[in-house]
């Protein structure tokens, strides 16, 4: 349901009840002006209502001959009429409130309702001018529709209009909202913080790792119009990548923080709306919305809202799964149609003059903030002789380890054979590792590709070989990766992944009458490369020396 939004400044309180004794023949009767700046870039839409005539003395800088005017309706619940003197304890009360637009206007039970508008005035160019105004007191009010607009109304306006021109400056103060992704601190990309939270990562398929969402509200005094503030992450994942649980929510400021526990509807949790968060995870986990209802209900001690400067802090645990974008060599531009790409936006409380608790929904919404997680291939294919076609080489038996040593028994990769994706990956909770083997199949012969992989050096040993065949040495390569979000256009981002770091040819061969290896002669092949693709100078191969029997001397 749409809103109307209302914009409002505290304007200092006047000496009223002086103002009536000053003699009438210094008082003067003229247009005024009044222009409100900071509006921003979008158009707004203001009424304005006069709630009191009189006559302003430019010299005294006061008013005399104070009467309700036809903008005003009732006051403290009793009618009033145009043109009738405005009694001195009304003038009492709203010098003593310092025409605060909330104790008068907008309140939960204000001392004045409005009556006949006067004018409607549009912005143009972050500014709009009320002109031809007479000598009294106006309320002024913003009634634009921001509902999904990354805007704000400020709180309404109680201001007097004189002879001369006035200006009066506001702020529409609104959040930001960041997402970022956690990568290994060794490997995290460049700007990467401690943590290695960045806007890109790379992480292997089923490989648990946080994400962290991060409102942003000013330290504004505007917001004090609010009686409320609510704020509503919407969080959507690419389809390779699967929400698992929320690990933290904070409301911190400075070096304080509150720990905000989930909302549920049992009693004995002692989490109720006001004081907690509100999660909805979409079926299949693909996106997720948390929404606080006031985050002025959980500041962290010696906080004070709209002078501290807030944050809403919320990591959550995900993995890529097997539906994840296997990412090339390079990638220049790339967009949520050909990465894993994740994104958020964050609703927030944009009309001050809405009251209660979660009582609508934040209309305000921010732009779209994006990160972006990597994962590799390693395509791997087993020849006898040489790399000809026709001489591939079936039926080997290979593990994986990540470092540079084999013989570390916790560093294996357990991975399945996934028919999907003609490939080998890593397993899920729930499935158990098979053994990677050199193809059969006439059309992948040879062929044990592994997909989803993070970077970083891994060791890829020759369990068994093939009949006939002894086992190869181990090969040890590195995949580098060099990602990061695009500046000029978060929307997108490249990436750089040298996948075999230096080139290796290791040759055992039969000799005559011998099963003992020794340098040259024919043997099998194993080639790696990134994506399918083994650069000249790049690649990795191995020879296994092949058995053979004695022969007889001639």
């Amino acid at each position: 349901m749409k809103k109307t939004r209302r914009i409002a400044a505290m304007v200092a309180a006047m000496a009223l009840a002086a103002t009536m004794m000053v003699p009438a023949a210094m008082m003067t009767a003229s247009a005024a002006d009044i222009t409100i700046t900071g509006v921003g870039s979008e158009e707004h839409t203001f009424e304005v209502y006069q709630i009191m005539t009189g006559t302003y003395d430019s010299t005294e800088g006061t008013f005399s001959q104070l009467k309700w005017a036809n903008g005003i309706a009732t006051y403290g619940g009793t009618s009033v009429t145009a043109g009738t003197d405005v009694p001195d304890s009304v003038l009492t009360t709203l010098t003593t409130s310092g025409f605060d637009a909330r104790t008068l206007v907008t309140g939960s039970t204000p001392l004045i309702t409005l009556g006949t508008k006067l004018k409607n005035v549009k912005s143009a160019s972050g500014s709009a001018a009320i002109t031809g105004l007479t000598d009294g007191y106006y309320v002024i009010k913003d009634v634009t529709d921001l509902e999904n607009e990354n805007d704000a109304n400020s709180a309404w306006i109680i201001d007097i209009a004189g002879p001369a021109s006035k200006n009066i400056a506001i702020k529409n103060a609104k959040p930001t909202v960041d997402k970022q992704v956690q990568d290994e601190a060794e490997d995290a990309e460049v700007g990467a913080d401690a943590q290695g939270y960045g806007e890109s990562a790379d992480h292997a398929i089923n490989e648990s790792f946080n994400f962290k969402l991060t409102a942003s509200i000013p330290a504004d005094s505007d917001l004090t119009s609010y009686s409320s503030y609510a704020i509503k992450f919407n969080d959507t994942m690419s389809n390779g990548v699967t929400y698992e649980s929320v690990s933290s929510v904070k409301v911190k400021s400075g070096s304080n923080e509150t720990v905000v526990l989930p909302y549920s509807a049992t009693p004995e949790t002692g989490v109720s709306s006001a004081d907690g968060y509100k999660l909805d995870v979409a079926t299949g986990g693909g996106s997720f919305t948390l929404q606080i209802d006031d985050i002025k209900a959980l500041l962290p001690a010696s906080t004070t809202w709209g002078t501290d400067a807030i944050t809403v802090e919320v990591v959550y645990a995900a993995h890529l799964n097997e539906n994840a974008v296997i990412d090339p060599q390079s990638r220049t531009n790339g967009t949520s149609a050909d990465t894993n790409n994740n994104k958020v936006f964050l609703n927030y409380s944009n009309n001050p003059d809405a009251t209660g608790a979660g009582a609508t929904q934040p209309g305000g919404k921010t732009p779209d903030d994006y990160v972006w997680v990597f994962t590799y291939e390693v395509d791997n294919t087993k020849f006898k002789i040489n790399d000809t076609a026709g001489n591939e080489l079936e039926g080997a038996t290979f593990d994986l380890y990540t470092g540079s040593d084999s013989s570390v028994t916790a560093n294996k990769v357990s991975l399945i054979y996934d028919s999907t994706l003609g490939a080998y990956r890593p397993i899920k909770t729930g499935e158990t590792a098979t053994v990677m083997t050199s193809s059969a199949v006439a059309a992948t012969k040879g062929q044990f590709n592994i997909v989803g992989l993070d970077a970083g050096v891994y060791t890829l040993h020759e369990v068994s070989a093939p009949s006939g065949y002894n086992t190869a040495n181990d090969i040890t390569f590195t995949i580098t990766a060099t990602h990061a979000e695009q500046s000029a256009d978060p929307t997108k981002v490249d990436l750089s992944v040298t996948g075999i770091s230096s080139a290796v040819e290791n040759k055992v061969v039969d000799t005559k009458n011998s099963t003992l290896p020794s340098t040259g002669g024919m043997g099998t092949m194993l080639f790696l490369g990134i994506g399918g693709a083994v650069a000249a100078g790049a690649g990795i191969t191995l020879i296994s020396k092949k058995r053979s029997k004695d022969e007889d001397e001639q």
